[in-house]
């Protein structure tokens, strides 16, 4: 088995190196919510963006990149045309794709397929922080393509290795049938993702469906639910409920900034 290369840089926020120029899953390097992790020069050797979706934490820092860097994106047709129309990127930058449209660039050969956002209350938001709900719903409303499709990705790399980027879509809303199409279609080493909240016993159906022999998984919103004195299940508690139900499997859990290889 190929091995990968990554830096866990927050957020959703996974970098994938490799020779031929590095990967990166939803860039966001500004400082929000208390968090100062990513600078945009560790971006510099980016020749690939995927952009999962276009919430802000996901999305606002991509211009900035792809400018830097000339990075090819892949990403829904909606992404796209926003990064078109609103920042004016060339075409010849974007590369929009449908639910299980492959793109081959740099040596990567990239599929995106469906998945499922977990619901969001915002209620609770106002309930916590006033600043950080502002803050987040204005920037969503007002400066990314907030309702565009919600996209996972699975990734061959240059090297051989074979991963499925989840993102934050591991929760009740991806069903087994789903998650088993990701298994046969791609025969993924490693599965990348978030854990958060309290869907534990889904990050674990998705590394026992997904049939994985490791798994990289990162809070994704640890400053924002800080902030709003939202709890997420601690991660001895994760490790566990993925254990009990895929007991072999190889767990990385990287903090913001750190360099792995799986």
């Amino acid at each position: 088995m190929s091995c990968i290369e990554m830096r866990y840089l927050g957020w959703s926020n996974i970098l994938i190196r490799e020779p031929q120029g590095d990967l990166v899953f939803d860039p966001f390097y500004r400082k929000m919510y208390g968090a100062d992790w990513a600078r945009k020069e560790d971006y510099e050797k980016v020749r690939v963006i995927c952009v999962s979706h276009g919430h802000h934490e996901h999305y606002m820092d991509t211009p900035a990149v792809a400018r830097m860097t000339g990075a090819l994106i892949v990403s829904s047709p909606d992404v796209c045309e926003h990064l078109r129309r609103k920042h004016r990127l060339p075409e010849s930058q974007l590369r929009p794709v449908l639910p299980f449209d492959t793109v081959e660039v740099h040596g990567y050969r990239i599929t995106a397929f469906d998945w499922h956002h977990r619901p969001i209350s915002y209620l609770r938001f106002f309930q916590g922080s006033l600043g950080a709900a502002f803050s987040f719903v204005g920037n969503n409303l007002l400066r990314c393509p907030w309702r565009a499709r919600y996209y996972g990705f699975a990734v061959q790399t240059p090297g051989g290795a074979s991963l499925v980027n989840l993102t934050e879509g591991m929760n009740p809303l991806f069903s087994d049938g789903e998650l088993d199409v990701l298994r046969q279609r791609f025969q993924p080493d490693v599965l990348v993702g978030g854990h958060q909240l309290v869907y534990e016993e889904d990050v674990a159906r998705a590394v026992r469906l997904t049939g994985v022999a490791k798994c990289v998984l990162y809070h994704p919103h640890e400053k924002l639910f800080g902030q709003m004195g939202i709890a997420s299940t601690p991660e001895e508690k994760v490790i566990a409920a993925v254990k009990a139900q895929a007991p072999d499997v190889d767990i990385h859990l990287p903090r913001p900034m750190e360099w792995l290889t799986v």
